[in-house]
């Protein structure tokens, strides 16, 4: 099999891998890099990028461009909503591929920038996973020697044998494609390198000089100027060339390094030849393995494809990366070709990205040399010396590193710098370390920002496509956070996408799932929105009845907490105005229940406990509201539940109770502000047309006065039936005569609260019941009335209500005191203390 090995080493086109299935690798336009790191001793967080790839300017990263960012959710759910097991490297590959469409809207100055540098960084994330899960359901074969046969092959088929066969090989060898492709996006993407003007004239500027001579106005620069314009010159005759022509020659050998580093040896070659300098495109290309071409005729002779003498060259180019007096680019060039590692550290100025590329490319160097020395006698045609091998092989030795270690070394080499969250991530999936991303996405839950928090999100859905979710309660906390995050950020009372907030949650355990949607409830306040959350939930399979039911509870314990963590004790809290968005949100969530079939029961339930709360904060006239609220959600819900319902029965006792109390206020505003004032008495001086005219005031007045008294009674009398409603009601008042409880949705110790409530207001609204009928009753000299006010004591002392029960003794003692003054009233009026006749 042939085995194109310059192809395969040093390009990102291809793969090591040229078996019957070929490696679904994306194109190189399909990728980006992350090589800006941020500073964190730096006060404007500004880009530590290499030099490989020229630093952005300073001021660029302070300018906001915007928020590339935006539509990334929408975007992330559509493509994951769409997403199955079978089709998971597409979806990995269209998250990629959305963070980098993101980045684009961006201008090409600013894209790697503080603000938007994790665009990139998510991106490669993303290729990065999609590189290694594609190698590893890869076909592999199981041993080198399976793909050997024949006795003597060249280097390059050697080579070939090795990559498919070698994992560990190959796995470098990926990373470095991934690296490669990755800057050669950025470099592309930043449009921030100026383009080398091509010169077909070798040292331009030095040759002009030469020609012009030793004259008057060249006369000092000639002296220190080289006699020759052959490569070596300077170094042989001691001299320099032009300044212009060192400041090309640096520019030219930083962007062949950048071709270099990007993956792109040919446009490297390219670069050289088209700058007159074809001796250094040249040196560069001894790196190729030795192949020999296919012949069209066998009787034709044999053509050789790269370098015979590799070992040789690399001896030549270790002295090239080695010599201080060369360009440090052109050295970092020659020495990444040969594999040597010390003359690359310099160029890479503390970057996470180009020392991890450096370091991998010399492992591979390494082992490649190592693999070829050892099959030194298989090797067709191999033309090195043995001393010069074993030459070669003691001044270029490199040790071979696993992966871990190369991390390692790479950190000590970061100048104090720390790798960022997408960094570390990326170094767990490298070295295939799932459970340790879970364990660092702990810390990073609480110090990462929100887009870093969805790009976590959406790597545990695509790791469980994968069946790759060693820590599953991690992921679930992951995502919890992220739909929180998404829940937060709803405005206005309403969301936009609910199926988007709903597909999320459903992707959490269930119990998690009922909270998380009850808190998406509690942030939406539109009922034209409610009923696409609803739809939403169910269609996602969420428990939307459940999450209803909390929302509500979650509405009542916030009115509780608004208004001081009520204590639910014998003493009614004053009436205090409090801030009344709690009172709308409270009443406006019972339309969730509405909204959800089959919830009659579980809406009276929480209706009332959102009712006995009002009451017990003194609020009743949202009580009122309440009752009025429920009427409307629920219309005919009297025909929709069981008769003998607990929850029934407790929302009628409620509404007798605050029905009396209503009526109660009404009268009470009769009695006080509507009575009829009386007519001024006349002066004594008083003319004839004044008195006829006070006269009929009078008459007038008197009228007013008896309309006022008949509708005071007629309210007086209604207002005491509704009020005898509460303490006569049937069974009880707020008294279970069956059940404690119709629905199954609700745990025991919230029947239990609920049972407890009963008694408190029991013990709170009973006594205050029969004050009001008392203060009716003794609003005026009506001797039956007062006479009603002492038989009073009877319904309260009576044994089949056991009413008194209920009564603290210091309202005992208020109830009889008002007794009290009705009967000295009746013994004034001649009655006895009971007011009936006396027989004197």
């Amino acid at each position: 099999m042939s085995f194109d090995r310059s192809a395969q080493f040093h390009s990102t086109q291809h793969t090591p891998l040229r078996n019957k299935r070929t490696r679904s690798l994306l194109p190189r336009d399909d990728t980006l890099n992350m090589s800006p790191i941020l500073n964190d001793t730096s006060i404007f967080k500004t880009l530590n990028d290499t030099s490989l790839r020229q630093a952005l300017d300073e001021s660029s990263m302070l300018i906001n461009p915007g928020n590339p960012s935006e539509g990334l959710n929408e975007a992330f759910f559509e493509i994951i909503h769409s997403s199955h097991r079978s089709n998971v490297l597409e979806t990995m590959a269209k998250l990629g591929q959305k963070c980098r469409e993101s980045l684009e809207k961006v201008e090409p100055w600013n894209r790697y920038n503080v603000h938007n540098y994790w665009l990139g960084e998510e991106a490669n994330t993303w290729q990065l996973l999609h590189c290694l899960y594609a190698d590893s359901i890869e076909e592999h074969p199981e041993s080198l020697e399976s793909l050997l046969s024949e006795v003597m092959l060249s280097q390059q088929d050697l080579v070939g044998a090795l990559f498919q066969s070698d994992s560990e090989l190959r796995l470098l060898q990926l990373l470095v494609d991934w690296l490669e492709s990755s800057a050669a996006y950025q470099d592309e993407a930043s449009a921030n390198v100026a383009p080398v003007i091509p010169n077909n004239v070798h040292w331009s500027n030095t040759l002009h000089h030469l020609l012009i001579g030793s004259s008057l106005f060249n006369k000092e620069k000639a002296k220190d100027m080289v006699t020759c314009i052959d490569p070596d010159a300077p170094r042989r005759q001691k001299k320099t060339i032009h300044t212009d022509d060192q400041k090309d020659d640096s520019d030219l050998c930083k962007r062949v390094f950048t071709e270099v580093r990007c993956g792109k040896f040919k446009d490297a070659v390219s670069l050289c030849l088209s700058a007159g300098q074809a001796w250094r495109g040249a040196a560069m290309q001894g790196w190729r393995l030795m192949h020999y071409l296919p012949r069209e005729d066998s009787n034709s002779s044999l053509e050789i494809y790269g370098n015979p003498s590799r070992d040789l060259w690399k001896w030549c180019a270790l002295g090239i990366a080695t010599n201080i007096a060369e360009n440090i680019y052109y050295r970092t060039t020659m020495g990444i070709l040969c594999g040597h590692l010390p003359s690359t550290i310099a160029a890479c100025q503390g970057n996470w990205e180009d020392l991890l590329w450096a370091h991998l490319r010399t492992q591979i160097e390494a082992r490649v040399d190592r693999f070829l020395h050892e099959h030194h006698a298989t090797a067709d045609a191999n033309t090195t010396e043995p001393d010069v091998l074993q030459l070669v092989q003691s001044e270029l030795h490199i040790e071979e590193m696993p992966l871990q270690e190369v991390f390692s070394a790479v950190n000590a080499l970061m100048d104090g710098k720390k790798e960022t969250p997408y960094q570390t991530c990326q170094r767990y999936l490298m070295l295939g370390h799932v459970r340790a991303v879970m364990q660092d996405s702990l810390d990073w839950l609480e110090s990462g920002d929100e887009q870093f928090i969805r790009f976590l999100a959406h790597l545990i859905l695509v790791l469980r496509q994968m069946g790759k979710d060693p820590q599953h309660d991690i992921g679930d906390k992951i995502l919890e956070k992220y739909v929180s995050q998404l829940i937060e950020k709803t405005t206005l009372g309403a969301v936009d996408r609910p199926e988007l907030l709903a597909y999320y949650t459903s992707t959490v355990p269930k119990d998690s799932r009922v909270v998380l949607y009850a808190e998406l409830m509690d942030h939406i306040s539109k009922s034209d929105n409610r009923q696409e959350v609803v739809k939403a939930g169910s269609t996602a399979g969420i428990d939307v009845a459940a999450s209803a039911r909390v929302a509500v509870k979650r509405a009542i314990s916030e009115i509780q907490q608004g208004y001081g963590n009520i204590d639910m004790m014998f003493n009614q809290t004053t009436a205090v105005e409090k801030d009344k968005t709690l009172i709308t949100k409270g009443l406006s969530s019972l339309e969730w229940l509405a909204l959800v079939p089959n919830q009659v029961v579980e809406a009276l339930w929480l209706s009332n406990a959102m009712i006995r709360t009002f009451i017990f904060i003194g609020n009743t006239d949202a009580a009122s509201a309440c009752i009025v609220n429920v009427n409307q959600l629920l219309p005919s819900f009297v025909n929709k539940v069981p008769q003998n319902s607990s929850e029934l029965r407790e929302h009628l006792c409620l509404k007798a109770y605050l029905e009396a109390l209503e009526g109660f206020a009404t009268w009470y505003r009769h009695f006080i502000s509507g009575k009829p004032k009386d007519v001024d008495p006349l002066p004594a001086d008083a003319s004839f047309a004044d008195k006829v005219y006070h006269e009929q005031k009078c008459a007038q007045a008197e009228q007013q006065k008896a309309r006022w008294m008949n509708a005071v009674l007629h309210q007086l009398k209604h207002t005491k039936s509704l009020l005898y409603n509460v303490l006569l009601f049937p069974g009880g008042w707020l008294q279970d005569e069956f059940d404690n409880s119709s629905s199954p949705n609700f745990s025991e110790d919230e029947k239990s609260e609920r049972s407890k409530q009963l008694e408190t207001l029991r013990r709170l609204c009973i006594p205050e019941a029969t004050i009001l009928i008392l203060k009716l009753l003794q609003s005026g000299d009506d001797v039956e009335s007062h006479k009603e006010a002492v038989e009073l004591s009877n319904l309260i002392a009576g044994e089949n209500r056991g009413l008194y029960k209920v009564f603290t003794k210091d309202k005992l003692m208020e109830i009889l005191d008002r007794i009290r003054e009705s009967s000295l009233l009746l013994l004034e009026k001649g009655k006895d203390m009971f007011g009936y006749e006396t027989n004197e």
